[in-house]
This record gives structure tokens, sequence and C-alpha cells, in this order.
């Protein structure tokens, strides 16, 4: 049965459901994984969440569930998604671990995360709190009838991972060394890590050597045996294919193109999220060839489809109805190539510049990938901005802005409070047609649905159905 969010992509949603593993152990499930070991004194949580407002919600739940004190917060490395909740859970009290060189990294490779993310469409915030003590300095970590062992892993998605086994319970949080349930993102692409040697089969094997009844990964589902033979076998059927191709002589696009041709059924059926099978090719290969800069990011190759259009005119309406049409048709390319092209022959007006940001926008719900996705959201954000530096009070442009930081903070439980102010500043042109206030009103519901003001949100909509009774998203959250 879909969830009702899949049904009903502007229905209310729960964000982070609490699996029990044992008695003793759960698995906080969202977008990233927490671990929580709940002790006869006190609690330890695995990862806090991707951004302070979940780690509010689980530290919450925490609270209500277990009525204990969250003593340790223990991050497995580096990436902002396990460790932008430290701040939440170092106010509750608990003391932040990591190992040295995840402290380190937390630093040193911020400003390339953080530049890679917001290009993707997300906004960090404030950096996440360092840990204070270092895991290589623990010993067992006592929660009271259970006990935590820190271990150095070995590489695999970075070079930083933290092992976390409970012999009581014989459960392994093996962070990102172990990915289930969709395609593995292989390692962030603005670094040097990952797929880029046979590192992460080794670290595959001592994962094993543990003999976990669970092994909580940093994304998914719990992995079994069968989990983890599926992992092992994607990795070794993409470091053989794109060796072989690059032994054969063929370049990087010849072998992306090659391999995405031939991907064999068992690929083609793992569901796309963030990861993708030429994310993998590119991991690979930048362990292969020197590509400059760190990371493939780079070198990859865009996402956006795009044709360039015949003769239109010299009328920016005709651009816009030339672009409807062929969104209508279902032409994605083609309407990029309008609406693109309207900004090359209007590249003084603000709407040209808006309406590309719309179609890109619609564009991105074709893709799969959160991360390819990220391609249409930072060329629609570069087009926003260049209509507002045009014109700072469009309120068309910056209702998209609006829009689109809001529904990123509804999809992942975030703060939405900078899509709110954007959405308040579009209010005041006196530009703006019904449709466009509709729209305002109705992303000022989803900001407080996101919030859990659910009275609030279902007034926004009221206002929404109001100033345009065939705007049907508003009809669809009222459901």
């Amino acid at each position: 049965m879909p969830s009702p969010a899949a049904a009903n992509p502007f229905a209310p949603r729960v964000y982070g459901t609490l699996e029990r593993l044992s008695p003793r152990v759960a698995v906080w499930r969202n977008i990233v994984n927490s671990t929580i070991f709940i002790g006869d004194h006190s609690i330890a949580v695995v990862d806090t969440q991707v951004n302070q407002a979940l780690a509010k919600r689980l530290r919450q739940r925490l609270q209500d569930e277990f009525r204990k004190p969250v003593r340790f917060a223990i991050n497995t490395h580096y990436h902002w998604d396990h460790t932008n909740g430290n701040s939440v859970f170092a106010e509750a009290g608990a003391t932040l671990i990591a190992n040295r060189d995840t402290v380190d990294f937390m630093v040193s490779k911020a400003p390339r995360q953080k530049q890679f993310l917001a290009s993707r469409g997300f906004d960090l915030g404030p950096d996440p709190l360092l840990p204070t003590v270092m895991a290589e300095d623990c010993g067992p970590l006592d929660l009271g009838g259970l006990t935590l062992h820190l271990s150095r892993g070995a590489p695999a998605e970075t070079v930083d991972p933290t092992l976390v086994w409970c012999p009581e319970e014989r459960v392994l949080v093996a962070g990102d060394t172990v990915m289930t349930g969709s395609f593995p993102i292989f390692g962030q692409p603005s670094q040097r890590e990952g797929l880029e040697n046979d590192g992460w089969l080794a670290a595959l094997d001592e994962v094993r050597s543990f003999a976990a009844l669970h092994v909580s990964p940093g994304h998914g589902p719990v992995a079994d045996v069968a989990a983890l033979a599926v992992l092992e076998r994607i990795i070794r059927w993409f470091l053989t294919e794109v060796r072989r191709h690059h032994a054969a002589g063929r370049d990087l696009p010849a072998t992306i193109a090659a391999i995405e041709h031939e991907l064999p059924p068992w690929i083609r059926a793992i569901p796309e999220v963030w990861g993708t099978p030429r994310y993998a090719v590119l991991r690979v290969w930048a362990g292969l060839v020197q590509l400059g800069e760190p990371g493939w990011h780079h070198c990859k190759p865009s996402a956006i489809p795009e044709q360039k259009p015949g003769s239109i005119g010299a009328d920016l309406a005709a651009w816009r109805d030339a672009t409807n049409s062929a969104l209508e048709g279902g032409d994605q390319a083609l309407a990029v190539g309008c609406a693109r092209g309207a900004t090359v022959v209007f590249p003084d007006q603000p709407a040209a510049w808006t309406q590309l940001a719309a179609v890109l926008i619609q564009v991105s719900r074709s893709i799969a990938s959160v991360l390819e996705k990220g391609d249409c959201f930072d060329a629609a954000r570069r087009a926003l901005n260049r209509a507002l530096t045009i014109d700072p009070a469009y309120g068309p442009a910056l209702l998209q802005l609006g829009q689109f930081h809001v529904m990123m903070a509804y999809r992942n439980g975030d703060d939405p409070t900078v899509g709110e102010r954007h959405l308040a500043a579009a209010l005041e042109d006196d530009r703006l047609t019904p449709r466009h206030r509709a729209e305002i009103a109705f992303y000022r519901g989803m900001a407080e649905r996101t919030k859990g003001n659910e009275t609030a949100a279902r007034q926004r909509y009221a206002q929404a159905q109001q100033a345009d009774p065939t705007f049907m998203p508003a009809r669809l959250a009222l459901l």
C-alpha cells in the first residue's frame, strides 16, 4: 500500500519512524538512520539526523517514550546528514563522540561539502557542533546493562568510519559503510572518497566478521546477510565493468553510455533515490583517471534535457506560449530550450528568468535521484537570482524561491522559515495575479504543515481556494 504522502504529495507527513530491533535497540528511520541504544539508566544515539528540526523531533520522541537521559551522541563519520543534530543532543546533556579524523573532516571538508550540497538545493545552516570526546580514547560506553564498543572501520564511503558494536544485543551500527533499499550513493561527489578502489569490499568483510544479528545501515532498512550480499554484488559489478571499459581505451562519456545501456535487469530494478548507476561509474572512474579537483561532480553530464527551438519571434508572450505548448506535449527538452531561449532574447525581463526556473523545477519532478534533481535546482536558483537582480521586488520570482525552500523543508522535515520570508516579500508586489496569491497562500500553508500547525495550514489552503478556486494543490492538501 502506498503511504498517504506518496498518494497525495501535499498530505501531512510523519518525519521519522522508530523501528525496534530488540527491546533495547531501535532505529529512527528517516532520510538518515539514527540508531538508539536504551540501557537501564541512559540512552545513546548514533548519528544525530540530517537537520536540527528532525533532531528535535527525535529527542522529544525519546523523552516521551523512554524517560531516560541521552548520555552519548556518536557520529559514525563526518557527513553533514549524520552530524547536523549534534547541538540538539548536546543541549540535552549528551557527550558528543567521534574519531579524530571525523572531527578534523567536519572542519576541513566542510567548505567543499557545503558548496556541493548548496548546488543540489540544500542549505545546511550553521556548521554541526564538533564532538569533544575522541572515540580512540573511549573504553566501552556503559548505559546500564548495555555496553557500546567503538572501533575504527575500514575505509568505505569515507575514510573515517566508526563502527559501533553492542555485544549484548549483537547489533552493529555500520554508518554509510552499509546502505540498503535503494541504489547506493558511493560517497559525496565533491570529495575523493568511496568506490575508487577495492577498499569497500574489505570493509564489508569486516562488517561480516562481527556476526551481528542486525546491521544498522546509514540509510535504508536494517541489513541482513542478503542485503550485504546485494551491496557487495553492486560494488563488484561496477568495479569490474568500469575498469574493463577503461582498459579498452574508452573515454568517460563512452563508458557512461555503454554501461547505462548494458545494465543488467537486477541493477535496473534497484530504486534510485540518491545514488545512480551513473554516479557509480563516475566514482570508479575517479580512481582510474586524474580528474583534477577532488571528486567527480565537475565531470558529470547534466541531467537537464535541452533542445534548441526554431525561430519563435520577438514577443515574450510567444516564447511563453511555445514553452507551455512543449510542456503540455511532454517534450521537456524543447520546453527547457524555449525557456532558456527567451532569456537570451529578453535578458532584462525578470519574467523570462522566472519562467525558466519554473520549467526547470517541473522537469526535476521526472528525475528520480535527489542529487540529479539538483542539476535542475541549481540552474533554477541561478535563474531566480538573475530575475531578482533585475527587479528585487518581482513577486513571481520571490514566490518561486519561497515555494522551493518551503517544499524542500516539507520533504526533509526542516525549518521552512527562509521560504516563508520569500513568500511574505512576494505579497508586497501589487502586480500579482489571483493565481499568484493562491500559490502564496498555499505554500504558506505547506510551511505551517511542515511545522505541525495543522489548523493554521488548513486556513491557508482555504485562502488559496478563495483566491483561485481552480488551484488543485489546495484541494489535495485539504483532503
